[in-house]
């Protein structure tokens, strides 16, 4: 499943089979977030549509700051509810998702 919208959560949770939760730190997040923001101010990402340029405020930014305080306790009390019946597997690291992803595709 994709997504973090917290309104949908419940019901996408009870039809996934499996879910993986990135549960990166939010400096990472929060350096993904401002990188590109400077990289391509004033103009499209390469992999973005050439009329949508890079934004960024401050409710966003306070809303990748706040996550780990506000949302992340919640997320992870649902995935224990979970986890009896689905595949979760939550990952704290990058280097995680490529030993993920090989172990899914055995490459």
């Amino acid at each position: 499943m994709d997504g973090n919208y917290g309104g949908t959560l419940d019901v996408r949770l009870s039809v996934a089979n499996t879910i993986v939760f990135l549960d990166f730190p939010r400096i990472l997040c929060l350096s993904r977030v401002i990188k590109p923001r400077f990289m391509y101010a004033r103009q499209s990402r390469p992999d973005m549509a050439s009329d949508c340029p890079e934004r960024l405020n401050w409710q966003f930014l306070k809303y990748i700051w706040s996550y780990p305080i506000i949302r992340r306790r919640g997320i992870l009390e649902n995935l224990s509810q979970v986890m009896l019946n689905q595949q979760v597997t939550i990952l704290r690291k990058p280097t995680q998702i490529i030993d993920f992803l090989q172990n899914i595709f055995h490459y």
